[in-house]
């Protein structure tokens, strides 16, 4: 069994940044999944076909426990609805799944947003839909703030959250990445995502996010993240520091115009130690970065 053209079409995406922060790739995985589901007409080997598919979709993003946790749990319960005709009871875990997850990202924003006062200035790195909606929902309660962005290089996801906040109605004012010293000093906050959350409390984030963090600190401006438990990196297997994705030289200088001995580094991610972090707002509260994870493995054994 080839994987299907769907998920090949979905798994690309995801590679190619067409889809891209954690929630939107963990939603856009588990839709595709469950569409898979519905069309598999193979039940003989419906687990197997499920796994493949599934695998395929993981290894385009290795450092994504979010999107990793979250096709494993549907993994799960495919197993153990193995023996179903069906599917119904597997689609409507799956629904279900889905729903909660997105009910949870939602509670992440709205926990943040009662951090932004009116006359608040802050600053977001990358683009990150969990911080966008935060923003949203401040600025629908009439919470009269600013937010600084950076352009992300190389790839500029940073406009994304530029375009976005700026078209809803939101002050937003776009930085160069080399440039965020000049308005962090004066911010309240420094709101990220984070794609993966390790066992120490520190977590891995796009590239520049250390860079900043490290200014935030000097500047003693609170570096928050907004995620979710599920982004917690529990398998002990994967949770090795110094594997870090790195994309194509040509996003940052194209083959036929750089010179021709010249080496280039594209790192896609950051580690920030848990030091620079002050808290992680998630779907169950907030945490330090001492207790989150602590937190994460106790809900798993009473499970």
């Amino acid at each position: 069994m080839v994987v299907t053209e769907k998920i090949r079409k979905i798994a690309q995406d995801i590679k190619d940044i067409k889809i891209q922060g954690a929630s939107n790739i963990e939603l856009s995985a588990i839709e595709a999944i469950k569409e898979f589901i519905i069309e598999d007409k193979n039940k003989s080997k419906f687990v197997e076909n499920l796994q493949e598919n599934i695998n395929h979709l993981v290894k385009q993003r290795p450092n994504e426990p979010k999107l990793r946790n979250s096709l494993n749990y549907i993994l799960y319960k495919a197993y153990y609805y193995r023996l179903e005709d069906n599917n119904k009871k597997l689609i409507e875990e799956i629904k279900n799944y889905k729903e909660n997850t997105e009910k949870g990202n939602f509670k992440v924003s709205e926990i943040a947003s009662q951090l932004i006062e009116k006359g608040s200035k802050i600053l977001t790195h990358c683009h990150s839909t969990l911080v966008e909606n935060a923003f949203k929902i401040a600025h629908d309660k009439g919470v009269d703030f600013e937010v600084y962005c950076t352009e992300t290089r190389p790839r500029y996801q940073g406009r994304i959250t530029a375009k976005n906040l700026s078209d809803y109605g939101i002050k937003t004012t776009m930085i160069v990445d080399s440039g965020v010293s000049q308005v962090l000093k004066k911010c309240d906050y420094f709101f990220t995502g984070a794609d993966v959350i390790f066992s120490d409390g520190s977590i891995m984030n796009k590239v520049g996010t250390h860079t900043i963090s490290l200014m935030a600190n000097n500047f003693k401006t609170p570096h928050i993240i907004l995620t979710t438990t599920n982004c917690c990196e529990m398998d002990a297997m994967y949770n090795i520091k110094g594997t870090i994705e790195t994309r194509d030289v040509n996003e940052v200088w194209e083959e036929e115009k750089r010179p021709k001995t010249l080496q280039i580094l594209n790192p896609a991610f950051d580690i920030i130690p848990k030091e620079l972090i002050d808290k992680f707002i998630t779907e169950v509260g907030v945490f330090s970065p001492e207790t989150l994870h602590l937190w994460v493995n106790q809900d798993k054994f009473e499970r």
